[in-house]
């Protein structure tokens, strides 16, 4: 298996009392309901990954990551060739 790894943006507001999370559903149908992520590339570290992920897909800039969530590795089972 090849190991990619993601970074995951979870881009929240407080509106009318209640925590809101960014989702978007993606151009593809069968990719569904998403929020911003991607794959960190080789030459980069998972705080600017994450940052580059959000503007990318959702055109938002101007913003601090606020904390670190989790680290996780993403096994891919397609011969390398993620898509």
């Amino acid at each position: 298996m090849n190991l990619i790894r993601k970074a995951y943006g979870y881009v929240t507001r407080i509106k009318n009392d209640k925590t809101q999370v960014l989702v978007f559903r993606h151009p593809i149908p069968e990719a569904g309901i998403q929020v911003p992520k991607g794959t960190v590339q080789a030459d980069e570290d998972p705080y600017h990954a994450v940052i580059r992920e959000r503007e990318e897909e959702t055109g938002l800039m101007h913003f601090e990551v606020e904390s670190f969530i989790a680290e996780d590795d993403w096994e891919n089972d397609d011969r390398g060739n993620p898509s």
